[in-house]
């Protein structure tokens, strides 16, 4: 039958990415971490992962049990951990998915606090403003923005936020403040996919709907406030996003209040089954920390 053992070192393969990697981690012989795997496999009568010279990949099977055990694995570590039987280090990979906006500017300038605090700790990262159903894309954390529709997650605010309307003051110079909808409908936005479908109050508090004119999209959040900047046209931003720029200038927000769906706060999301860990603690009070001063 097989241990505990073989299934740290089935972790330890899938997330070096190679026998040899998870070998040197565990300070094993290559041909040890090879047999661990062997007897996982064989003791489950199935393949676990499929493997070459230069890599290994998760079979279907493989998916669905690295997700369950390195929950249960990280779960009797920090078990032990309570009762002063396993040191303190927080250790292990930790998979976390957010918008780019919020890497760039509030995780990336205070990333290496965090790992010199947490050295053992692997973070893999996966930056994108496009939804990212966690469960299926085997994150363990996702930082989102805005309402949440997904039921399936358990979720704790980070702080509260709202999305304003903002163009660069030479953009307004050439094509003038909007003043009511009708004008604000004849101007070009800079907008990401998803967002040309616009909900706005009217003078008496109606909300209207009408789509953004634009010249180009962009499916990058970063990316999009560099183009507004740039005079490109009016974009839809988080407050907290653009609190520089609009501090100093670069950006000016445009008929303030009038968005019908403005706010957008800021969630630490996991999976509805997953267990609380301590990797998932430091990390969500390390995101905490960050907004503080907003």
């Amino acid at each position: 039958m097989y241990n505990i053992s073989d299934l740290e070192t089935f972790i330890a393969v899938v997330e070096n990415k190679g026998v040899l990697a998870a070998a040197r981690e565990q300070g094993l012989s290559p041909a040890t971490v090879s047999h661990r795997l062997s007897k996982l496999e064989r003791e489950l009568s199935t393949v676990l992962v499929f493997r070459d010279s230069r890599r290994v990949r998760l079979s279907p099977a493989g998916e669905v049990f690295y997700t369950r055990v390195g929950a249960i694995i990280e779960a009797l570590h920090d078990a032990e951990h309570s009762i002063g039987a396993r040191s303190s280090t927080v250790s292990g990979l930790l998979r976390v998915t957010m918008p780019p906006w919020i890497f760039s500017k509030y995780v990336m300038p205070k990333l290496s606090e965090f790992e010199s605090e947490y050295p053992q700790l692997k973070l893999d990262f996966l930056i994108t403003d496009h939804f990212i159903n966690v469960v299926d894309d085997a994150q363990d954390v996702a930082i989102r923005v805005g309402q949440l529709n997904d039921s399936g997650m358990l979720s704790r605010k980070i702080v509260n936020n709202s999305r304003v309307l903002c163009a660069a003051p030479s953009y307004i110079n050439k094509q003038g403040m909007p003043s009511n909808l009708t004008e604000l409908a004849a101007h070009y936005w800079v907008c990401l996919p998803w967002q040309k479908q616009l909900k706005l109050f009217d003078e008496q508090g109606k909300i209207h709907s009408f789509n953004a004119k634009t010249r180009f999209t962009i499916s990058n959040s970063d990316n999009m406030t560099q183009a507004a900047i740039a005079g490109h046209g009016i974009a839809i931003k988080s407050k907290i996003a653009i609190g520089d720029e609009l501090e100093n200038g670069t950006l000016v927000e445009v008929m303030p209040g009038v968005m019908a769906q403005s706010d957008a706060p800021v969630w630490f999301l996991r999976p509805q089954n997953s267990l609380t860990t301590r990797k998932t603690e430091v990390f969500f009070n390390f995101i905490k920390s960050l907004f503080v001063a907003c």
